[in-house]
């Protein structure tokens, strides 16, 4: 169930422009946080840096959008309401993303769906020199497939 809540969360985030719903879903995505995830507090001390980064970068996406309603004059740049809009909407979106990264690594989705190929996976890639020495014995498409699956079953048990 948290799975697809976060698969809605994360597509709404990418797609939606609209800063009253980045706001509602950024409250959303920080309420799961601080109830499930065990490790917020290093996450948000990892954060510090990339924050002043992040506002150093979104100040020059204000300055840049000079369209709009102007807010208030700094020596001879415009601060407009589109700049203000779209500087909270893009900082919105990517905290957003960067919490829903939290919540899928602390609650172990991906590895849950993906750990019953980890077994498979590093079999393949341990029998990858073994493709040259087939290739050298010229076997055929089908015979290959055969001696790649028997090999990965024998690793396997």
């Amino acid at each position: 169930m948290l799975n697809s809540f976060l698969l809605i969360l994360f597509i709404s985030t990418v797609f939606v422009q609209n800063l009253k719903v980045i706001s509602i879903i950024f409250l959303i995505v920080f309420v799961l946080n601080v109830v499930l995830n065990k490790n917020l507090i290093i996450n948000l001390k990892k954060l510090k840096v990339l924050v002043y980064i992040y506002m150093v970068t979104f100040i020059i996406q204000i300055i840049s959008h000079q369209n709009g309603e102007v807010l208030f004059k700094v020596f001879n740049i415009y601060v407009t309401k589109n700049g203000v809009v779209y500087f909270l909407v893009t900082f919105l979106r990517i905290i957003n993303l960067m919490m829903i990264s939290w919540l899928a690594k602390d609650t172990g989705f991906l590895m849950n769906k993906l750990g019953r190929y980890r077994q498979v996976i590093e079999n393949v890639i341990r029998l990858i020199p073994e493709v040259f020495v087939l290739f050298k014995r010229r076997l055929k498409f089908k015979s290959f497939l055969r001696y790649i699956l028997r090999e990965i079953k024998l690793k396997d048990n």
